[in-house]
């Protein structure tokens, strides 16, 4: 049995506060919470976790938008914001509303 460290975890909720921020700013309606997360660790890379994810649970989607198309504007923008993810004390589960908070806090930075 492998255990994880602090580290690991720590790494795992910045991706899903990651993909989470990113999942919102592109106004989609995923949330993912780290056993999500971890339930889709066999895909080799983000674009397989997320086609994976989409084929199982929004399929739908795939009517008006390749699975190439959705993978690359999520990962795209979940790398844009991953180290703010990581730079922040992970200390919640719901990275979501995290997002929320470091969004709102770095545009009140931007217009000052």
């Amino acid at each position: 049995m492998i255990h994880s460290t602090y580290g690991d975890d720590r790494e795992v909720h910045a991706q899903v506060c990651a993909f989470n921020t990113a999942f919102e700013e592109l106004d989609l309606m995923f949330r993912w919470d780290v056993p999500t997360y971890r339930a889709l660790a066999s895909a080799d890379s983000d674009y397989g976790k997320l086609a994976q994810y989409i084929d199982t649970h929004h399929p739908h989607l795939l009517t008006a938008y390749s699975a190439e198309f959705l993978c690359q504007a999520i990962v795209e923008r979940k790398n844009s914001t991953i180290e703010a993810c990581r730079q922040n004390t992970v200390q919640y589960e719901d990275s979501t509303q995290r997002a929320k908070l470091w969004r709102a806090r770095d545009r009140a930075a931007a217009t000052v």
